[in-house]
């Protein structure tokens, strides 16, 4: 099972994320998947936001 996800919308704002997942059976995937979606939910995620591009002083 994959997804993939973009967050923002200019290309200096923009994540980009690919959740994979794989078990044996479909439950076994799916359970998989809503772990692997939720530590990037509560871990990842922050992490990728916090890194912002380096502005340069012109600009600000």
């Amino acid at each position: 099972m994959e997804a993939k996800l973009d967050r923002g919308t200019g290309t200096r704002d923009q994540d980009r994320v690919r959740i994979k997942a794989k078990g044996e059976t479909a439950a076994e995937t799916i359970e998989e998947f809503y772990e692997v979606l939720a530590e990037y939910d509560t871990e990842i995620s922050d992490r990728l936001r916090d890194i912002q591009p380096e502005r340069d002083e012109e600009e600000e």
